[in-house]
């Protein structure tokens, strides 16, 4: 194979696409993960211990004495811990058939392995500064390619939401860093792009 400068534009425009879509797709799986996990521990992690505690006072002994026992105290006495128990049944239902704890952690595996391939990306100048290392930038370029699509192939759907939290956070320039303008290409794809 010939290794000469168009190609190494070709890898350059590759790793310009690995940036922006493991940039895109982490800032998604951390916003999903971080729903996910609110959700999993307030929503209904939260809910269901504060009502299981309360009903364990409900239907111990010593509820008999403490709430009026006669007339309307009694009856309420009797018909709360049915429905508080038929609310922690629904909330602890709800807790292991949307099992959000473990797809929280699956989209924050997702994050953390695109964010150490979009490292690897935004660190390709200092690894291949120009043509002269046209090889080994592709056989890089290759293998980046194959762990986006291993990390991409086990990661779960990003939903819209997730999306649009993402949207946003890159137009506040969440990934950018000091010294670079927002949006632009690092140093070097931009230079060989005639950007600079």
């Amino acid at each position: 194979m010939k290794y000469d400068e168009n190609h190494f534009r070709a890898a350059v425009d590759e790793i310009k696409r690995h940036l922006e879509d493991t940039e895109i797709s982490k800032l998604g799986h951390w916003a999903a993960a971080r729903r996910y996990e609110r959700v999993h521990k307030l929503v209904l992690g939260v809910p269901a211990t504060v009502l299981s505690i309360v009903l364990a006072w409900l239907v111990s002994s010593q509820t008999r004495t403490v709430l009026p026992a006669a007339g309307a105290g009694s009856e309420l006495v009797r018909n709360i811990p049915v429905f508080i128990s038929l609310v922690v049944s629904l909330l602890s239902g709800m807790t292991a058939f949307l099992n959000l704890s473990d797809l929280a952690i699956r989209h924050r595996t997702a994050a953390e392995n695109l964010n150490a391939l979009w490292r690897n990306c935004r660190n390709w100048e200092t690894d291949f500064p120009d043509a002269s290392f046209c090889e080994a930038a592709v056989k890089a370029v290759q293998g980046y390619r194959a762990r986006l699509n291993d990390i991409n192939g086990d990661a779960p759907q990003i939903p819209k939401w997730a999306w649009k939290a993402t949207r946003r956070q890159r137009e506040e320039g969440s990934v950018s860093y000091k010294g670079e303008q927002r949006g632009s290409a690092p140093g070097f794809i931009a230079r060989l792009l005639g950007r600079k």
